[in-house]
């Protein structure tokens, strides 16, 4: 049996009239959008993690930029233990929470400390509506948590100083989420939480789908089946084929070798890995 969710609320994008490029203030309410529902489903996941979550657009009304919106989550009820809370309990653990962070952004938090009170506040809403008492209730994940309220944030970026998002939902009401607020450090949230970290080093061979022209970012590459996008940190290589003197296009592979980082939390699970061009070893062009 699944268990259909409605959770009502209300953005609204507060500007300037006659304001210049305004293409802007509808891509940033849409990502506002995007990053509302991403924070929605991290919130209803640590209720159960089979959900599935849409956002449906009931109205929108012109002077300010103000739409009207309704999240429909369905939430499965396999991992329910007894009877299944009612359905206004669920709403109301997703509204409170969502408030709560966007109370996070509005106040301009964004250390580790701060995110792990945010968590804490959210499991004192869950407790309140008795949710970890018939389904298996988690804390919602950090990283993940940390990764949305930052999806958030990103959609302020376009917007002015005189500029601010507003949320409404029945019950609760945030104002003043601008742009300018620091982003929460993901390699500080992944650090907080590694209790072990192991670090290997290997040679490997990656076809290559698209160089970075630029040599400040991640190159395209395929290892066997699976794509893989990975930083080229061997700066003398670099300079040689930012210059011209070593030719390589899509389809030529680079002999290099690697560094694999991973963090393992105190569970042995693990929470982050990245891996990084120490040396380029070689090219060997497509024939």
């Amino acid at each position: 049996m699944k268990k259909s969710l409605h959770s009502k609320f209300e953005i609204r994008l507060a500007f300037e009239r006659n304001t210049e490029n305004p293409s802007r203030l509808f891509k940033s309410f849409a990502e506002m959008i995007d990053g509302i529902n991403s924070l929605d489903f991290i919130i209803a996941e640590s209720v159960n993690t089979k959900v599935k979550s849409k956002i449906v657009l009931d109205d929108i009304e012109k002077g300010s930029l103000i739409g009207r919106f309704w999240n429909e989550l369905v939430v499965s009820e396999d991992g329910q233990i007894d009877n299944s809370p009612a359905n206004e309990k669920i709403e109301e653990y997703i509204e409170e929470s969502r408030a709560e962070s966007f109370k996070f952004l509005a106040e301009r938090k964004h250390t580790v400390n701060d995110l792990e009170k945010l968590k804490e506040k959210i499991s004192e809403i869950a407790v309140s509506k008795d949710l970890p008492e018939t389904f298996n209730y988690a804390e919602p994940d950090t990283l993940k948590l940390a990764e949305a309220i930052n999806k958030i944030n990103d959609s302020t970026n376009k917007l002015s100083e005189t500029e601010s998002f507003e949320l409404k939902s029945p019950n609760n009401e945030v104002k003043d989420i601008k742009s300018g607020t620091i982003k929460i450090d993901i390699e500080d949230v992944e650090n907080a939480l590694t209790d072990n970290e192991i670090i290997n080093e290997t040679e490997v061979y990656y076809l290559i789908k698209k160089p970075d022209f630029l040599g400040d970012s991640a190159w395209s590459f395929k290892h066997g089946n699976k794509a893989v996008s990975v930083k080229i940190l061997d700066q003398e290589w670099l300079d040689k084929f930012l210059s011209g003197q070593i030719p390589v296009v899509p389809g030529d592979s680079l002999q290099v070798k690697i560094k694999q980082t991973s963090k393992y939390n105190r569970n042995g699970y693990l929470i982050a890995e990245k891996t990084e061009i120490i040396e380029v070893i070689n090219v060997i062009h497509n024939q």
